[in-house]
């Protein structure tokens, strides 16, 4: 019986070390019939550039004029200090309240056409000459409360600040006519 067992072992040996030389780590390529599963990850990146300062500025100074026209629309003054400072957002406050008080509202329709003049650090100064076709409407049903008058030609100097990432209108010197 001892032989058998020397024969049988050996046997056995020499399968292990013929399935161990198959899977030896060898570096080529896995075979076209491999089982198991191969997974490559691809990650792309697009990062998107941060707006230069002027862009900024064109950016929230349009959020201004949403907001600024929605608060007259609405006699509602609590998203004003969101893109108003300083003397433009007092100003502000006191039309609402002035509306209010009127019982009417505003519906702002301008054709803005801004142009960033500069910007120094915190400050920019932006000109904008504009079509201003806005008028008095009813603050409930919104209906205009007098025919609309002719477009007027209106320009502004405005400056603005930057608080944390938004720019903010801080002041506006106004000129209306002809250029």
């Amino acid at each position: 019986m001892t032989s058998i067992r020397s024969t049988l072992g050996t046997g056995v040996l020499a399968a292990i070390l013929v399935l161990l030389a198959a899977c030896s780590g060898d570096d080529s390529e896995p075979m076209a019939n491999s089982t198991s599963p191969v997974s490559t990850a691809s990650v792309t990146s697009t990062a998107t550039p941060a707006p230069t300062a002027e862009e900024a500025v064109i950016r929230d100074y349009g959020r201004y004029w949403e907001i600024y026209g929605a608060a007259l629309l609405e006699l509602d003054s609590t998203a004003l200090a969101d893109v108003m400072t300083g003397p433009r957002l007092e100003r502000a406050l006191t039309e609402v309240t002035n509306l209010r008080q009127q019982g009417r509202a505003v519906r702002i329709e301008v054709e803005n056409t801004p142009l960033v003049v500069s910007v120094n650090g915190a400050t920019a100064v932006v000109l904008d000459t504009y079509e201003n076709s806005s008028h008095f409407v009813d603050p409930v049903t919104k209906a205009a409360l007098a025919s609309p008058s002719a477009p007027q030609t209106i320009r502004d100097s405005v400056t603005l600040v930057r608080v944390g990432d938004v720019w903010k209108v801080l002041d506006t010197v106004r000129s209306e006519g002809p250029p």
